[in-house]
């Protein structure tokens, strides 16, 4: 078996090595907290065996943490550290991840450790930190915890009636110039300076995250591809596409200086690891960011993996660089609410949807997802009734329908209550599903209209409905993920809250959702759950998630897929219809 993977990643290696673009290479970098930093880096010879460890996992860059919480590691210790590993030629910058200590900032009202960003100890604190860490270095990046969730008086107060995700938003975009721009150019002018987006990208805008106005200012950006275990709830049951999801959709936002993946250790195996790297570089990403050096030191099964996988990720980069990526865009707006519709991108693109996010209407697609993100938009309807005149088809959900209220429900020709009938599905078509589909009950559409029925509370009701609009086609797609309620009920505040039935849909059934939605782009693909399918305009890649090979068919043809990897050669499909 092994010698048959081993033939599958040389063939990989051999097809990834011609590109008619000269991408600088992939970089590998590394984040050393503060914690690190006292740890393994005080000592001389402390930094030789750090150096040693991370030149092996071909790591050559790095990011030196002066503060986390109460640890503090002063400027003059920190430049000795900074000389050695530039003498060694890493590339060393400044690290910061704004933590609350018993006597640095303070921490929020709420239930994560998180900061009270609207104290000005917080704000001064921060200050400080970043102006020592620009006086040392040339560059910062600032980590996780640039949100809150903050609900004390002097919030409440400052908020003036704005919604709270709102006034987390203004506050956090007004604080970036006096609290992170000014201190870091006083000290150094020519600072530069990233932001690193964490990876639960549908609740951003709930904690002050907001990527088009935020990501303006800084001249990188970074965003967390971290995934970890599916199958765990310590980290939420994240789906390990979500990672390349997230970094679609923010480089959508914030545009080519969008070059930086970070990912961790974090109740990994040794394949979750490394199916970061991988959804890291196919999204992609310049540089991977492993968070940090103390796993590092401890080691990880991945690490094997990355140094086997590395020249491999380092082709797949040159190879995908140039390319424009393509697929079947689901719509997601800047600071748009999931509620109903969760993360229902990563489901997507784990049963085989080559799905593109976007932050504009796109309006040239033949073939488009809407789920209830996309109802931020105020003139959605007219989008949709004109995009159905070009004779495009769009896939909605019962949650956006919902939003929407009764000119969409005309125009899609589906009936539903006021407010969603949970349900569980435990057939389609009358095949058995491995686990149970989440479903709107409510949902009603003609018998003639429907694609797919499932079976559900002891009755059928449509899975997909379909019906010609304009031009066009609207399906209906009964699909249902987490709304605020799951979270609660399941005491989560960011990740997937529990797991859900699309990632092991059988066959029959994954090929029957994926057909009307990949025929207008002239694809037909014939593939179970649990493999990604990627475009680049006309060309394509399969990674398999699976811990078995599986054989799949894209317009006739068949492609086999290797265990937990990425397909061994980079395919051309059909040109999309738009390209015929």
């Amino acid at each position: 078996m092994w010698g048959v993977k081993l033939i599958a990643r040389l063939a990989l290696l051999l097809s990834l090595a011609v590109s008619v673009f000269a991408a600088g290479p992939l970089q590998l970098s590394v984040f050393a907290e503060a914690g690190d930093v006292k740890q393994y880096l005080s000592t001389a010879e402390g930094r030789q065996d750090a150096a040693t460890r991370l030149k092996k996992l071909h790591i050559t860059g790095i990011y030196l943490e002066s503060r986390l919480a109460d640890t503090y590691v002063p400027p003059e210790e920190m430049k000795p550290i900074r000389d050695f590993f530039l003498a060694l030629g890493f590339r060393v910058s400044a690290g910061t991840v704004n933590t609350p200590g018993q006597h640095w900032g303070v921490r929020q009202k709420g239930p994560l450790l998180w900061l009270n960003y609207q104290a000005e100890k917080t704000q001064r604190d921060i200050r400080q930190t970043v102006h020592e860490s620009a006086s040392v270095f040339d560059e910062i990046i600032i980590d996780d915890d640039y949100c809150t969730e903050d609900t004390s008086p002097e919030s409440e107060a400052a908020r003036a009636g704005r919604g709270w995700g709102q006034y987390r938003r203004d506050l956090l975009v007004s604080l970036l110039q006096p609290m992170i721009f000014h201190p870091a150019r006083q000290a150094r002018p020519g600072v530069k300076l990233i932001l690193k987006y964490p990876q639960w990208y549908d609740r951003f805008h709930l904690f002050g995250y907001d990527p088009a106005r935020m990501s303006i200012p800084f001249d990188r950006i970074w965003v967390g591809t971290e995934v970890r275990n599916p199958q765990t709830k310590r980290m939420g049951y994240v789906q390990p596409t979500e990672g390349y999801i997230n970094f679609r959709w923010v480089r959508d936002v914030a545009g080519p200086k969008t070059v930086g993946a970070w990912f961790d250790h974090i109740d990994c195996t040794a394949q979750n690891f490394i199916d970061q790297a991988w959804q890291s570089v196919l999204a992609g990403a310049d540089e991977l960011t492993l968070f940090h050096l103390s796993d590092i030191m401890k080691g990880h099964p991945g690490h094997a993996l990355l140094m086997r996988d590395w020249d491999a990720l380092v082709r797949l980069h040159q190879a995908v660089a140039p390319l424009t990526p393509a697929g079947v865009p689901y719509y997601k707006p800047v600071n748009s609410d999931g509620d109903g519709n969760m993360w229902l991108m990563d489901y997507l693109a784990m049963i085989g949807i080559p799905v593109m996010p976007v932050s504009a209407y796109p309006a040239a697609a033949k073939s488009i997802i809407l789920g209830v993100q996309a109802s931020a938009d105020p003139n959605l309807m007219s989008k949709i009734e004109a995009h159905l005149n070009t004779g495009a088809t769009i896939v909605v959900t019962p949650a956006l329908l919902r939003k929407l209220g009764s000119r969409a429900a005309r125009l899609s020709g589906v009936a539903l209550a006021a407010a969603c009938m949970k349900g569980q599905a435990g057939q389609v078509n009358n095949v058995e599903l491995t686990r149970p589909l989440e479903v709107d009950l409510s949902v009603q559409a003609p018998a003639a209209n429907v694609k797919l029925w499932a079976t559900a509370a002891q009755k059928k009701i449509p899975y997909m409905a379909a019906r010609r609009a304009g031009k066009g086609t609207i399906i209906t797609w009964n699909v249902r993920t987490f709304d605020e309620a799951d979270y609660t009920a399941n005491n989560e505040r960011l990740l997937a809250p529990a797991q859900l039935g699309l990632p092991v849909l059988p066959q029959p059934v994954a090929d029957a959702i994926r057909e009307p939605i990949l025929t207008p782009l002239g694809l037909h693909l014939s593939a179970p759950a649990g493999v990604g399918f990627y475009l680049f305009g006309t060309r394509h890649y399969f990674y398999n998630f699976q811990d078995h090979p599986v054989t799949l068919t894209l317009n006739t043809k068949p492609v086999t897929v290797h265990s937990n990897t990425l397909s061994s050669e980079a395919g051309t499909s059909a040109p999309p219809a738009s390209e015929k």
